[in-house]
């Protein structure tokens, strides 16, 4: 449970940096609550900075209130996302005896951040590295602050002093700065865009990602975590799979196109939780283990349609061995797909990791090969190529994990 001290004692900086988040003036028409508390893909702008704030590692916060908080500060003490301790201020005078033997790092209130720009800041701080941060004398930190509430632009001068006195601003990017109400769906369009992952592959980014977002848009309107998208993801791969099972070309296109909602569902799920702070241990585990399901049951269900369809029984060993195949993948590389989602997942919208094994065990990108196969009549190929694939790659799995570490472990 987060802490928020009114009148308490100076908390404890972080990382030897003092942090001041400033809360400017919203414009004139506008109650501080309904500016600060305006949500941005379903979190309030306040929370969301003081999140990303507490995930760039600090432990406390200081916030410069020059408007009316109390609503703001009545509302932070019910926002169970927040760990972070923060103490609400007015007297710049509490800022100055904060910072009186730390650097201070000040963060506009009309900005988004992200956690990794934060991040820059605080380490430039501490290792006094070049960064973009805007620095100016501890003797004016009165007129900084009182600046940037009014909204005026702060110059930028050269570091002074020794690391303990320094005193920087983080003015964030500007076309990421809010003025008016209506730059605040042009910010929701740009998370929103920025929701992927880094370990994406092309057609996740150039298609998969394109549709799933449509969904996110009507998700982030209502109360369904998560968790609940990725069951409703369950339920329709299920259905395909029941679809495919009939073995008719009707009946497997139709599934196909379930297939394919299934998979934009499936990705809406992380989406929105990267996008509310949502990520959880279990989220993770429970969206890897519904995938794999689905994946299983459309497998065995395409080999028995097509062996009622055709009477060939070579299609029910082609079904069987494609799960086979996949269960095997799927019990040698789950913990390793759930780290490699984590590591993805802190990298949001920043450069392109190197796409691994788990990777392309975890894509969703056989699902337009299938609804080709599905198109042309030819799921036959489908499960023949899915058959063998899925046991390559697990023999492949079965050599790295005992024939290749036995011979790593005899070397040593």
């Amino acid at each position: 449970m987060h802490k928020l001290d009114h009148k308490d004692s100076v908390p404890t900086v972080s990382r030897n940096v003092c942090a001041v988040l400033v809360l400017p003036c919203p414009p004139s028409e506008l109650a501080a609550i309904d500016w600060y508390w305006k949500k941005i893909c379903g979190v309030p702008l306040l929370v969301r900075n003081i999140i990303n704030l507490q995930r760039a590692g600090l432990d406390s916060l200081l916030i410069y209130d020059n408007v009316d908080g109390a609503e703001l500060y009545k509302r932070l003490c019910e926002e169970k996302r927040i760990s972070i301790k923060l103490k609400w201020i007015t007297d710049v005078s509490e800022v100055i005896k904060s910072a009186e033997n730390n650097p201070v790092l000040v963060v506009n209130g009309n900005a988004l951040y992200t956690r990794q720009e934060i991040e820059v800041g605080i380490n430039s701080m501490v290792s006094n590295s070049e960064t973009t941060l805007q620095y100016f004398e501890r003797e004016s930190i009165e007129e900084t602050l009182n600046q940037i509430t009014l909204g005026n632009e702060i110059p930028l001068t050269q570091p002074v002093g020794g690391q303990e006195s320094r005193t920087a601003f983080l003015p964030g990017e500007k076309g990421r700065r809010l003025r008016q109400p209506q730059d605040f769906p042009a910010q929701h369009e740009h998370l929103l865009k920025g929701s992927g992952l880094s370990n994406d592959s092309f057609m996740d980014r150039t298609v998969t990602r394109f549709f799933s977002r449509q969904f996110t848009r009507i998700f982030l309107q209502t109360p369904l975590s998560p968790n609940m998208i990725t069951l409703l993801s369950l339920v329709i791969g299920l259905i395909s799979a029941a679809c495919f099972f009939q073995g008719t070309y009707e009946n497997s296109i139709m599934g196909a196109g379930l297939l394919l909602l299934s998979a934009w569902i499936d990705c809406t799920d992380g989406e929105i939780a990267r996008l509310k702070f949502m990520e959880s241990k279990i989220g993770g585990k429970l969206d890897i283990l519904c995938d794999n399901l689905v994946h299983f049951a459309v497998f065995f269900a395409i080999g028995m349609g097509l062996y009622q369809f055709t009477g060939q029984s070579i299609y029910k060993i082609l079904g069987a061995l494609a799960v086979l195949g996949s269960l095997i993948s799927f019990l040698f590389m789950s913990s390793t797909i759930i780290d490699e989602k984590e590591k993805a997942s802190s990298n949001v919208s920043g450069a392109k990791n190197k796409n691994n094994l788990s990777d392309k065990l975890a894509n969703r990108d056989f699902t337009y090969f299938l609804f080709l196969m599905a198109l042309i009549g030819r799921m036959d190929i489908f499960i023949c190529v899915t058959a063998i694939g899925s046991n390559l790659f697990a023999g492949y799995l079965v050599y790295s994990r005992f024939v290749i570490t036995s011979a790593d472990q005899l070397k040593g």
